[in-house]
C-alpha cells in the first residue's frame, strides 16, 4: 500500500510540473501567423510609410496572434517587425543587400518567419506592384516586360518608377513550395487574380485573395484588413469586404478556392473543345465587348466563357466556376492609370466573374502566344487541344 501511495504521488507531482510550465510548446502557438511582405523599393515608397501606420492601428485587435511585416523601402535597410497583442514585439535589422523581389529572399524571410512565429496556420500578404502573369526569362525580369508578374525593385534604391528587377510567378510558386502550407495568399497588387496565376499557386495556399483589376496606390486599409485576417473562418469575405467598401465599392475583389482549380480547368478544357467543335471558338477569337482588365489582354474568364459557349455548356461550366470562385465584389468601375476604356464592355454582374484568363490573339503570335505554354493552366484549360 506504501508503495501504491508513492507511485501515485509521484505521477500527480509530475503531472501538475507539467501542466503549470509556462513554457510548453502548445502554449506558445498561435491561432494564426501572417507575413505581410512589402516591396516597395520603387514610386509605392511613400505609401508604405502610410500603409504601416495603418498596420499599427490594426494590430490593436489581433490578439495573441503574430503579425510580421517584412518592410523594404527605398533608401531605407530592410526590418523585420513583430507585432503581438496589441504592439510591436521584435524589430530585427536584415540584410540590406537582399532584393526583396528575389524569390530566395521571399523563401529566406518567410521560412525565418513561419519558423520563429508558428501557428496553426499561416497567410501571406503580397504588398506591391504587379500586372498579371507574363514574364520574359526565366530569371528576375527586366522592366522592359510589358507584364512583369510580382514585385518592382530599383536596384539603386531609388523610389523613381516602379522598379528594375521583378519576380515571376514560376520562381513565386517554387518560393513557397518547402514552406508550410498557407492559408491564404492576399494579393495587394494588381492584377494577380488570373487563371494562369491561380493555378500555378494552387499547391501552396487554400485560398487566392486579390484583383484582377488595378488597385488604387494607397492599397488595402491595414487598419481593418489585419485583424480581418486573423479571424479563423470569415477572413477572406471580411478581406474583401472591408477594402471594397473603403473604396465606395471601388475595387473588384475576388477569392479562389485553390482546391477547385484543377476542376475548373477540366471544366474550361471541356467547354473550350465543344465551343471548337460547334465553330463558335474561332484561333483568334473576336474579343470585342468583353470585360477586360489592364491591357485588352487580361479578359474576365466568365465573360468570355458566356459569350461564346451555348447557354448549356455555360451552365455546366459555371458550376466548377462557382466552387473556385468562393467569393467576389463586383465593382462597376475602378482606378486605372488610362489602361482600361469603361466604354469597351456592359460591366454588370451577370457578366463579371472576378478572374481574368488570358485568350491569343493574332498580334501576340511571338509574344504572349507562346510565353502563355510555360504555365500549367495552358495545358490544364485545354489550350493547346484548340488550336491555341
Amino acid at each position: 500500500m506504501k508503495k501504491l501511495l508513492i507511485a501515485f504521488l509521484t505521477i500527480v507531482a509530475f503531472v501538475a510540473c507539467d501542466k503549470d510550465d509556462p513554457g510548453t510548446e502548445e502554449e506558445n502557438i498561435a491561432q494564426r501567423t501572417v507575413l505581410i511582405y512589402m516591396a516597395a523599393q520603387n514610386n509605392l515608397n511613400s505609401y508604405a510609410h502610410y500603409d504601416l501606420e495603418e498596420i499599427q492601428q490594426g494590430i490593436k485587435n489581433i490578439g495573441d496572434n503574430h503579425l510580421v511585416v517584412y518592410h523594404d523601402r527605398a533608401m531605407q535597410d530592410p526590418v523585420l517587425l513583430h507585432y503581438r497583442n496589441g504592439e510591436l514585439s521584435d524589430s530585427i535589422p536584415m540584410d540590406p543587400a537582399a532584393v526583396v523581389c528575389d524569390p530566395t529572399t521571399l523563401k529566406a524571410v518567410a521560412k525565418r518567419v513561419f519558423t520563429d512565429y508558428p501557428a496553426n496556420d499561416y497567410g501571406l500578404v503580397l504588398w506591391g506592384h504587379a500586372s498579371g502573369w507574363l514574364f520574359r526569362n526565366d530569371t528576375i525580369a527586366s522592366a522592359d516586360a510589358r507584364r512583369r508578374a510580382y514585385g518592382g525593385t530599383n536596384m539603386n534604391g531609388s523610389n523613381y518608377g516602379p522598379g528594375d528587377k521583378w519576380m515571376n510567378i514560376h520562381m513565386l510558386a517554387k518560393a513557397l513550395a518547402p514552406l508550410p502550407h498557407l492559408k491564404f495568399i492576399f494579393a495587394d497588387c494588381c492584377n494577380m487574380m488570373c487563371a494562369e496565376n491561380a493555378y500555378e499557386l494552387k499547391d501552396v495556399c487554400d485560398y487566392f485573395i486579390g484583383s484582377a483589376a488595378e488597385i488604387p496606390g494607397t492599397g488595402a486599409p491595414y487598419d481593418q484588413i489585419v485583424p480581418a485576417m486573423m479571424e479563423k473562418e470569415s477572413f477572406y469575405q471580411s478581406i474583401c469586404d472591408k477594402y471594397a467598401s473603403s473604396y465606395n465599392n471601388h475595387v473588384p475583389l475576388v477569392v479562389v478556392k485553390s482546391s477547385e482549380m484543377v476542376s475548373l480547368a477540366a471544366a474550361t478544357k471541356t467547354v473550350l473543345q465543344s465551343m471548337k467543335a460547334a465553330d463558335n471558338l474561332q484561333q483568334y477569337p473576336d474579343l470585342s465587348n468583353l470585360i477586360y482588365y489592364l491591357d485588352k489582354n487580361l479578359y474576365d474568364m466568365n465573360h468570355f466563357i458566356k459569350t461564346y459557349a451555348s447557354e448549356a455548356e455555360y451552365n455546366s461550366w459555371k458550376q466548377a466556376f462557382d466552387k473556385a470562385v468562393v467569393y467576389k465584389k463586383f465593382a462597376k468601375f475602378w482606378a486605372t492609370m488610362n489602361h482600361v476604356n469603361f466604354m469597351d464592355f456592359e460591366m454588370n454582374e451577370e457578366n463579371y466573374g472576378g478572374m481574368s484568363m488570358f485568350v491569343p490573339q493574332w498580334k501576340l503570335q511571338t509574344t504572349d502566344n507562346k510565353y502563355i505554354q510555360k504555365f500549367g493552366w495552358y495545358y490544364a484549360a485545354g489550350y493547346d487541344t484548340v488550336g491555341w
